[in-house]
């Protein structure tokens, strides 16, 4: 199998590095605009590192360093069976990007794109053979994420998709499928959460980093501000456009518009600066949060029930992708346990009362059960 992966920052080099590794039969063309030598050069220094800590055979570092091939020329992408695009998030860059890439590739070649937030529809409307086209979703860092998002279009075929699946897999990832209003599903409920503890310090009348130290214990490494701040503010404010399940507008045009105004008072954009910002800039008050884990878990719960009686596919694995991707430190239906229907059903309908956000709307207890069971 010969893959192809266009762009080399973070997301394409973590992708790369994945599929190098569990795939030791597969070829590799990486097009890399601004440093093909140099990160050939990184590339064969690890390898080397590996032959020479014996974690490769001879006979495997010989192939593998014949494996690769990092390149400014898009027309290398001739001959690959999959062409993954990680590029940054731009409709008009990534429209241009797969056009030329069709016209160099077969056309059985899969043509996926790793876009996060932008309409996957769009993004391959004038790309011909549209069965090979979708999207295929990994998260950030991908080493340490199980799930890889396939956003599946109307005219995906059947046995593009099967080959993605068997793909991800063999890179020791899950694969989970979205489709239509779905799409990229994993990173709206991300971003509803962030938008939820943004709502969260206005209702306790707390700072940032108090709420987030009041909820940390619902998650195994990162609350949700850790998130934001590793993901950095001038992407989790992007436009909510693009997430389209109804329920959730309200809320995450919420949480953007706070996100814009600490974007217009001067903090950056840039990962890792969001907390030292807010740090600054914000007081701690004591304002208690005692219940704040609890209605933290609500909105959570709310989501992935809402959500679980719409999905078509496993529920089970996607209420373990859900639970993969925040980070929870234990299972849903643990938290609807531990707090019990009524608790968590008072705290969504005071949500509800005071905001009017669809987010905390809650459908019956027979739901609840159900999705829990």
């Amino acid at each position: 199998m010969k893959i192809g992966i266009i762009g080399y920052g973070k997301m394409g080099k973590d992708i790369f590095s994945l599929f190098f590794d569990k795939l030791p039969d597969a070829q590799f063309v990486v097009i890399d605009l601004f440093g093909a030598q140099e990160n050939t050069e990184a590339v064969l220094k690890t390898l080397g590192k590996s032959l020479k800590r014996k974690k490769i055979s001879e006979e495997q570092y010989e192939y593998k360093k014949e494996s690769f091939l990092f390149t400014d020329d898009m027309s290398a992408l001739s001959g690959c069976d999959i062409v993954i695009e990680a590029i940054f998030e731009n409709m008009a860059v990534k429209k241009e990007t797969f056009a030329k890439a069709a016209q160099i590739v077969s056309d059985s070649c899969l043509l996926l794109t790793n876009t996060s937030s932008l309409d996957i529809a769009s993004v391959f409307e004038d790309i011909p053979n549209k069965e090979r086209c979708f999207g295929l979703h990994f998260f950030y860092p991908v080493k340490l994420t199980g799930f890889v998002e396939l956003n599946i279009l109307p005219e995906t075929a059947e046995s593009c998709q099967d080959t993605a699946a068997q793909l991800v897999k063999a890179a020791g990832k899950t694969p989970i499928v979205f489709t239509g209003d779905y799409h990229i599903y994993l990173n709206q409920i991300l971003a509803c959460m962030v938008s939820h503890a943004i709502y969260l310090c206005e209702k306790f009348g707390t700072s940032v980093s108090e709420l987030n130290k009041a909820v940390s214990g619902l998650f195994t490494v990162a609350a949700p501000f850790d998130i934001l701040d590793s993901v950095g503010l001038g992407l989790m404010a992007g436009s909510p456009e693009n997430f389209r399940i109804k329920r959730n507008k309200e809320l995450l045009s919420y949480g953007f518009e706070k996100m814009n105004n600490w974007l217009e008072i001067g903090c950056p954009k840039e990962t890792l600066t969001f907390l030292d910002f807010m740090a600054e800039h914000e007081k701690e008050n004591g304002n208690p949060c005692d219940n704040a884990e609890l209605y933290m878990a609500a909105l959570i719960l709310n989501e992935i029930v809402n959500s679980s009686c719409e999905y078509k596919d496993d529920k089970t694995v996607f209420i373990e992708a859900v639970q993969d991707t925040l980070g929870l430190s234990e299972s849903p239906a643990y938290y609807y346990s531990k707090f019990g229907a009524d608790a968590v059903f008072a705290a969504l309908d005071e949500l509800y009362d005071k905001t009017h956000f669809c987010s905390y709307k809650h459908l019956d207890k027979d739901s609840w059960d159900s999705s829990f069971a």
